[in-house]
């Protein structure tokens, strides 16, 4: 054991030659598994056997793959749900097949025809996904097999990688948005001005429950985030307004929007006459007045709950903003929002 790794090791003797075999770390292969194997090691060299490697074990199918890696990476329910569905739908006549056929020329090619006739945010998804199944599976089961999408962007013959969406709600067009708003709902108005005023993401907005409000500390809490980090923000006037009349008459742990679907939030906005949006042009929409008024990118970081790259060592690892950090900067943005709102 070391800061970095925990690695399960076997160290006994078999005809008097000392040996000492390793069987893998830990999470790849748990407790229970290692003690398993161990077991095996020691009474073959009990016996008298020359060992100086881990025993085969039988390899599993490439649909029980999956659940194992998102046990031992932390994988989210949902990130889970989602990646068996690409496997399920685009690679469903492998999921019954063991580790080595992953290697094979056939999934290869089935790979190469999945990367020219799909989407490209899909192959993207797929790429990453099946690379990292293929690493996992490596590591755990001491394979050497390779991704297949690697060797085909090797050769060039992979397609350009998704552009992000470009925002569709601009500036001029708040003033129409932010009128056309005010004859729906009042649930699903205030889910679309909490969303403009914050840049929560549509589900950290829509499933906030009254325990994750705090109005004595004047913080909102979002436990569950797609960082995997748990986020705050400050509760500034502006917010306090809705979230007041949200939270009002709710028990702890009630849903401030009950009863809204978000997925069409956006479509009966427009039909009440808004300009095309997605929500989250939004979350775009309150970054780029932040940037506009000249605040700095680990603020706007700290509000969106956006990580620095791994190479950002001075963002990633030395600043620390609070939410008292981003208050003032917060409701500097919010109120310039409103500003453009009210504009016509």
């Amino acid at each position: 054991m070391n800061k970095r790794s925990r690695t399960f090791i076997v160290a006994s003797s078999s005809n008097g030659v000392q040996v000492r075999i390793s069987i893998g770390r830990w999470p790849l292969i748990s407790t229970d598994e290692a003690r398993s194997i161990a077991s095996k090691l020691l009474l073959s060299c009990r016996e008298g056997k020359n060992m100086s490697k881990v025993p085969s074990t039988k390899l599993p199918l490439v649909r029980e793959l999956l659940p194992a890696y998102a046990k031992a990476k932390g994988i989210k329910a949902s990130s889970l749900k989602r990646y068996d569905s690409v496997l399920r739908t685009h690679f469903s006549e492998w999921l019954d097949l063991d580790l080595p056929h992953l290697g094979t020329i056939a999934f290869s090619n089935h790979c190469h025809e999945f990367s020219q006739t799909k989407g490209a945010a899909i192959v993207e998804l797929a790429r990453g996904l099946i690379s990292a199944l293929i690493k996992y599976a490596n590591a755990v089961f001491s394979l050497e097999l390779e991704s297949p999408f690697n060797k085909l962007a090797d050769a060039g013959l992979m397609p350009d990688r998704a552009e992000p969406r470009k925002r569709r709600l601009q500036q001029e067009s708040l003033g129409s948005w932010y009128a056309a708003i005010q004859s729906i709902g009042a649930k699903q108005r205030d889910l679309l001005m909490l969303l403009a005023l914050t840049g929560l993401r549509r589900n950290e907005g829509w499933t906030l429950r009254r325990k994750q409000v705090d109005f004595d500390k004047g913080i909102l809490h979002i436990p569950d985030t797609k960082t995997g980090q748990p986020h705050s923000l400050p509760i500034t006037p502006l917010l306090s307004e809705i979230l007041t009349r949200r939270c009002l008459g709710l028990d702890e742990d009630q849903l401030l929007f009950d009863g809204v679907s978000s997925e069409h939030l956006a479509e009966m906005a427009e039909r009440a006459g808004a300009p095309k949006f997605m929500l989250h042009d939004l979350r775009k929409m309150l970054v780029t007045v932040g940037e506009q008024l000249g605040f700095s990118d680990a603020v706007l970081r700290r509000i969106l709950n956006h990580k620095a790259k791994k190479t950002d060592t001075l963002h990633r690892h030395y600043i620390e903003l609070s939410t008292v950090d981003v208050r003032d900067s917060m409701s500097a943005i919010q109120i310039r929002l409103m500003e453009l709102m009210a504009s016509k």
